[in-house]
């Protein structure tokens, strides 16, 4: 039986970006992975996602070309050929991926851990397909499932997990999203550009509930103009078939049906390995971890999905590679400086049409941590680049403390406000003051202008701001 310095069960971001680390280090590892390397983010989530998002806005644009001076698109999408463009990226992204692990000699076993045991030298993993694999650390990176509501189940024929919808490879005559979180409102926003009749149901009284309040708002504004409905302070009791499709029955005693419906309404820890004589501590049923992700069974990490931290793939990677340092230490002596993980500073995008994307406090938030806070606005409608994009929806939002008017949130709803973001994710990180402004010179002409524009008006000095 082979016994590695670190076993790491899962190969989503956390895992194999945690490995390649490792190996980077000099430090032997494997990773154990039932399906293929990158986790639901690179298969079935993140990138896929963005693959189906692209096409839905060159559709659009497309669509809407003849306010640009060209000839407008009047066909309807040939979805066969954007859902195989979409398997094509994953393939190419997932590939290279693997690419790097083999080229870096870390072995990949294909299989299912299934109970863990202690041994002199470290732990044993034993799996479903009878094999043990011994190390002196693990990484447990094992992600989440999607939950499911009493009375509607996913069987991913009427009733599908983001997963499922993934697998269409034809559009859907309607479609119901149950649950207006980030996977709800990308998908409604995909589907509905390329035409299906879509809805969202969301229980609390908002989408994106735990967004900055103001830019939900203006979003779903701009989602309703689009055609999506969306209803909100109302949940699903229960979903039947019926020649259509499927019935939702609404706790407002309404219904509706449609012929696919999209659950999504959070995921649960997938962590269903058997301890056997350890006891691994967990909080609703999450794994506890440390500033350094360590649990409290010495020598295992645990990161990712199964932590209960903020789920996003970018959160599972950073954990990754802490806990990789932090065996480093522990296997090497080596010095370990890294901070700990802020999960509040951690860029959170939803990749709606139009994007919106937040790092930082909300301007709720830090009333409530603060007391005294600063708020600068600039709409993307008095930015030259924007308006020649044609692409003006939306503003940039930015709070700082008023005692030192240190930045501590930035919102952004708009055009690339992904991309954006990560300005601002640096300047919270750095601890910036407002008047950082004063020293950075912003390209021209550019999005960007609005993030300087935004940090201006915190102190009422925007230029362009009406």
């Amino acid at each position: 039986m082979p016994l590695h310095d670190v076993l790491i069960i899962g190969g989503g971001p956390g895992g194999y970006e945690a490995a390649i680390r490792l190996n980077q280090y000099g430090i032997d590892c494997a990773v154990l992975e039932s399906a293929r390397i990158g986790g639901i983010c690179l298969n079935w989530g993140c990138i896929p996602t963005k693959a189906l998002v692209r096409s839905a806005e060159l559709y659009h644009e497309f669509r809407d070309a003849g306010s640009y001076g060209l000839p407008a698109l009047a066909g309807q999408a040939d979805y066969q050929k954007v859902f195989e463009r979409k398997n094509s990226v994953v393939e190419q992204l997932v590939g290279g991926i693997e690419f790097l692990i083999r080229k870096r000699g870390i072995p990949i076993l294909s299989e299912r851990a299934v109970a863990v045991a202690r041994t002199d030298q470290g732990y044993v993993v034993e799996t479903a397909g009878n094999a043990r694999i011994e190390a002196r650390h693990l990484i447990v990176a094992t992600g989440s499932l999607p939950k499911e509501l009493p009375g509607v189940s996913i069987d991913e024929e009427r009733i599908l997990s983001s997963t499922g919808l993934l697998q269409l490879d034809r559009l859907p005559k309607s479609l119901a999203v149950v649950g207006g979180g980030v996977v709800g409102c990308e998908f409604a926003s995909i589907f509905n550009a390329f035409g299906v009749p879509t809805q969202i149901i969301e229980f609390l009284p908002r989408i994106l509930a735990t967004e900055d309040e103001e830019l939900t708002k203006r979003l779903t504004l701009a989602l309703k103009k689009s055609g999506i409905k969306i209803t909100t302070g109302v949940g699903v009791q229960s979903g039947q078939a019926v020649t259509e499709g499927t019935e939702l029955l609404l706790s407002d005693g309404s219904s509706l049906t449609a012929e696919k419906v999209l659950l999504s309404v959070g995921r649960a820890p997938q962590h269903d390995l058997c301890w056997q004589d350890l006891h691994i501590e967990t909080e609703k049923g999450f794994i506890k971890i440390d500033d350094t992700m360590r649990t409290n069974l010495p020598g295992v990490y645990a990161i990712g999905d199964v932590t209960g931290k903020l789920p996003l793939a970018h959160t599972a990677a950073k954990q990754g590679l802490i806990a990789a340092a932090h065996i480093r230490r522990s296997l090497r002596g080596c010095e370990f400086n890294l901070p700990p993980l802020n999960y509040a500073n951690i860029p959170r995008c939803t990749f709606t049409s139009p994007e919106l994307a937040s790092v930082g406090l909300t301007e709720q938030e830090a009333q409530d941590r603060y007391g005294g806070i600063q708020v600068g606005r600039f709409p993307f409608s008095a930015n030259g680049k924007a308006l020649a994009l044609g692409n003006s929806f939306g503003f940039v939002k930015t709070v700082a403390r008023a005692s030192d008017s240190a930045l501590v949130g930035m919102h952004i709803l708009g055009p690339q406000a992904a991309e954006l973001i990560a300005q601002g994710a640096l300047l919270i990180a750095l601890e910036a003051p407002a008047n950082v402004v004063e020293r950075v010179v912003w390209a021209h002409p550019t999005l960007s202008e609005a993030v300087m524009e935004s940090l201006e008006d915190l102190h009422k000095l925007s230029i362009h701001k009406i």
